[in-house]
């Protein structure tokens, strides 16, 4: 049996989605700008401290990582081009976990519409599905990931289509952050 949403319902959830996406993303702006030269000491640790920590921070299966918020801060310090593309390799690479994790057999999937849509979604389109999980920030990444596995995907073919969306999502945090601080502290002074 499935019940429908009304349109008001409807309306509300959106409106308060977006309420909190605009509220973390300022709140994420608020904190860097508080702690920019903390984070831009980040720098010390350099692309390698940034790929490393993103390959940490994409291998675990359904526990999300703010790796975006490791990305506005090396946004800061190192420039949106090199992060997005250093963050988006190792982010891609710590996803691998999900996607062995479905290639094995051994991912338990509940056999829901969500699943099955996905399914379908990447058996006809393969890699463009992963890029879109891939390069809009979204909880099913791992789900897709595991799809991929399952569906036997070359596996350079997932880490291509991962890395190209995960670089371009972490590239432009980057260059929002770098660019809406210097816009945030004129507006707040």
């Amino acid at each position: 049996m499935t019940t429908e949403i009304t349109p008001k319902k409807s309306r509300a959830a959106q409106l308060i989605t977006l309420l909190l996406a605009v509220g973390i993303s300022l709140a994420i702006i608020i904190v860097t700008n508080e702690y920019r030269e903390q984070i831009q000491s980040l720098g010390n640790a350099g692309y390698l401290g940034l790929f490393v920590i993103s390959i940490i921070g994409n291998a675990t299966l359904f526990f999300p990582a703010p790796v975006f918020i490791l990305a506005c801060a090396a946004g800061l310090a190192l420039g949106p081009i090199p992060v997005g593309i250093v963050a988006g390799t190792g982010a891609a690479i710590g996803e691998l976990t999900g996607y062995l994790a479905g290639y094995g057999g051994e991912a338990i999937l509940p056999e829901g519409k969500l699943y099955q849509r996905l399914h379908a979604f990447m058996d006809r389109h393969g890699m463009l599905a992963i890029f879109l999980l891939a390069a809009i920030p979204n909880p099913i990444f791992d789900v897709g990931g595991l799809i991929a596995g399952v569906l036997k995907m070359p596996v350079w073919k997932f880490l291509l289509a991962a890395i190209i969306g995960k670089s371009i999502r972490l590239g432009f945090t980057a260059w929002a952050c770098l660019s809406g601080i210097p816009f945030l502290q004129q507006i707040f002074q």
